[in-house]
């Protein structure tokens, strides 16, 4: 696994990854991606300025948003993998199966030093809870475009995710893209997608 390479890219390749995974990636404007792309890096940035501490189980038990954890049969042929989820109005829920089954292996990637990964996946949901409080131009419909003779107006659900990686990393410093989970996690349970991810990343100009 190229780790190294992965931790060269920027923060805009692996926004752009994200977006180009979008269902209507192809209905944005080329001249407006990097637009969107940028807006909401910097819309989870401003987003974690506003939470007062790292302790992000404080936060929710201030907020009272409850945190629950799940546990499914991991199967390699299934690329459907939920590593957390915030459900409204107010549930965050981790996947402790993909943890577990991860955990061995973690301590050889250097990057994650002390960083706990299920922190991580807890920041990255909040900022959900966030711009569901907030709403926040995450979540709001920003695209528009034609569909023959009808214009329409949809929300791009992938800067949602860009937002929540962005988060992350600034809530809790991170020197990496928490994108990288998505990789290490599903390793060990589906090497072959982690190593498609990889690609997908690395061919990003």
């Amino acid at each position: 696994m190229d780790i190294a390479a992965l931790l060269e890219l920027n923060d805009a390749t692996y926004a752009q990854g994200l977006l180009s995974q979008d269902h209507l990636y192809r209905k944005i404007p080329e001249e407006q991606r990097s637009t969107l792309l940028y807006q909401a890096i910097d819309c989870g940035k401003a987003a974690a300025a506003q939470v007062p501490a790292k302790d992000l189980r404080a936060y929710c038990e201030q907020e009272k948003i409850t945190i629950d954890y799940f546990e499914e049969e991991i199967k390699a042929e299934s690329f459907r993998y939920v590593f957390a989820e915030f459900q409204l109005p107010d549930r965050i829920r981790i996947n402790q199966s993909l943890l577990k089954a991860a955990a061995p292996s973690l301590n050889k990637y250097d990057f994650l030093k002390d960083q706990q990964v299920e922190d991580i996946l807890l920041a990255h949901e909040l900022y959900h809870f966030i711009e569901n409080q907030q709403q926040l131009f995450t979540i709001q419909k920003n695209l528009s475009y034609q569909t023959g003779p009808f214009k329409r107006h949809a929300r791009v659900h992938a800067l949602s995710e860009i937002a929540a990686m962005s988060f992350a990393q600034s809530v809790l410093e991170l020197d990496f893209s928490p994108v990288l989970l998505n990789i290490v996690l599903l390793d060990p349970v589906a090497p072959e997608y982690s190593e498609t991810l990889i690609k997908r990343l690395l061919v990003i100009d």
